[in-house]
């Protein structure tokens, strides 16, 4: 990354990083002759791919640039394993036992700053150049999406020194203070061209079609969902940050038509891990199979198929070794995930429920009651996976996640917990906090780097321990992974800056150090 970064200062950032940023426009690029600026601003030549790059890079998925492999080993084998989603079903240790593999999950950081920053970067020269400050708005929307993801998995990241000689890390506070520095600026502007019906470069928008409106309402709610996560490290700030977006005449997303989904995606990457990629590389795990299945949950053969029994049946990761095989030749004894439904969802309307249902339980003016939130995200999970029977699940006062039994024998795992789905009045803060947390992880899925952060943020839901701890000692068996170490490449190719990052850190670099915002008592 200070290879990259120092090439930028040396007047190589378009040759450098236009090449992977514009990977596929090449031909667009290029045929522009006799075209003026002022021609390539108005059909937005200029930025087009450079925005289709950024909108690629918040969740990745087999696209030209990425393979699924990308998405495996930067979500599959780390937050979706971690936050309880899936089971890899392919080695005993590793990340599913919480030995966490370098190999893995630095590719976090390498492609969301080769294609994240670097792409923000060259996209805000080329606005700055022609003048585009409506267009550059909407990036830093697109960048805090992207990069907010790479800070909830590390912590202390290179963001406002990004592009100096010297690439420093900020500490966690500073990097979210300088997302609702953007977030707000960005939201200011956008709120103005979405006043006046403009559309932005809608010709090359995959997600909004050029909708500025609905845009704002994904910026909010962006703003949002960070406002919350640091509600135990700063809540004035928090509070201050989640009015803001509650004020804004535009609103926030409350109906899933206005879900921030990409477009034009040929499957989500989850398909091809469990379909082709060594005899079924991820199933089902077992907290969701102990939550989906005790609930009897209506969206529970959307979220993964039937076992052969018709029943669903997870894996629970950190199997002994000779296990593993036992569950990949088992296609008829686990479930698989029913991947084929799932979309590139960044944000949905359920989230956004549960943020404020959280807001109102601590007073904030969120605009309504904790209950009314609530049940709305679960009315509005339901409606998005097309579940029926919203009415019924919200009324059960006594369904309770199960025990999970592992179906090929291996090992089994009492219920997490014991709570319930029904709304109650007479519940202590503690037990509501379980129940919106709970359900929002439901409603996030299969989103697992959000499920991961906020597992981490609430400590809720309640998840199934991995059954054997690999991890020697550095990750505490009730409290799960806290954050991943930085890429052992950093400690050689940005000394400075991996030094800054473990000393805001605290003086440790390891997977049980807690991040800023990960500052709420655990449950036990």
């Amino acid at each position: 990354m200070k290879k990259i970064c120092k090439a930028m200062v040396l007047a190589a950032v378009s040759a450098f990083l236009l090449a992977g940023c514009t990977k596929g426009f090449e031909n667009m690029n290029k045929n522009v002759y006799g075209v003026s600026d002022e021609q390539m601003a108005q059909d937005g030549l200029a930025l087009g791919g450079m925005l289709q790059q950024l909108e690629r890079s918040v969740i990745v998925f087999r696209d030209g640039t990425y393979l699924d492999s990308d998405y495996q080993i930067m979500y599959n084998l780390c937050a979706e394993t971690w936050c309880g989603y899936m089971a890899p079903t392919l080695s005993d240790g590793h990340n599913a036992g919480w030995d966490v593999n370098d190999g893995w999950h630095r590719r976090m950081f390498t492609v969301k700053y080769e294609y994240g920053m670097g792409g923000y970067m060259d996209f805000e020269k080329a606005a700055v150049e022609l003048g585009m400050n409506n267009e550059l708005a909407l990036a830093r929307v697109l960048k805090v999406a992207t990069m907010h993801q790479v800070a909830d998995y590390y912590g202390p990241i290179a963001y406002s020194h990004y592009g100096e000689l010297t690439n420093l890390y900020d500490p966690l506070d500073e990097v979210y203070a300088q997302f609702f520095k953007e977030l707000d600026g960005a939201i200011e502007t956008l709120e103005k061209v979405a006043a006046s019906g403009s559309k932005l470069l809608e010709d090359y928008d995959l997600v909004y079609g050029g909708d500025v409106t609905r845009w704002v309402k994904f910026a909010n709610s962006l703003r949002l969902r960070l406002a919350m996560r640091v509600r135990f490290a700063n809540a004035e700030l928090a509070r201050t940050e989640a009015e803001k977006s509650f004020a804004s005449p535009f609103g926030l997303i409350d109906s899933n038509n206005d879900n921030a989904v990409m477009s034009g995606v040929d499957h989500h990457p989850i398909y091809e891990i469990n379909v082709n990629f060594n005899d079924a590389d991820t199933q089902v795990g077992a907290s969701l199979d102990s939550y989906l299945n005790g609930y009897n949950d209506p969206r529970r053969f959307l979220y993964a198929k039937p076992a052969g029994d018709g029943n669903l049946h997870g894996v629970r990761p950190g199997i002994a070794p000779a296990a593993w095989t036992s569950y990949k030749n088992a296609a008829a004894k686990v479930s698989a995930p029913n991947a084929g439904l799932y979309k590139i969802c960044w944000l949905n309307a359920a989230e956004v429920a549960f943020l404020k249902a959280e807001a109102a339980l601590v007073g904030w003016n969120a605009g309504g009651t904790a209950q009314d939130f609530y049940e709305q995200g679960i009315r509005l999970s339901f409606e998005e996976w097309g579940a029926e029977g919203a009415a019924n699940y919200l009324a059960n006062s006594s369904a309770q996640p199960a025990a999970f039994k592992d179906n090929v024998g291996r090992a089994n795992a009492a219920a997490p917990s014991d709570v319930t789905i029904a709304w109650s009045e007479a519940d202590n803060l503690e037990r509501k906090l379980e129940k919106i947390g709970t359900q929002k992880w439901l409603a996030l899925f299969p989103n697992s780097c959000e499920a991961w952060a906020e597992y981490r943020r609430l400590h809720y839901p309640v998840l199934i321990a991995p059954a054997t701890n690999f991890s020697n000692g550095v990750v505490n068996t009730a409290q799960g992974i806290r954050r991943v170490p930085y890429p052992v490449s950093e400690q050689t190719d940005n000394a400075e800056g991996y030094a800054s990052g473990v000393t805001a850190l605290g003086g440790s670099d390891n997977a049980g150090v807690r991040l800023w915002w990960d500052q709420k008592p655990f449950n036990n």
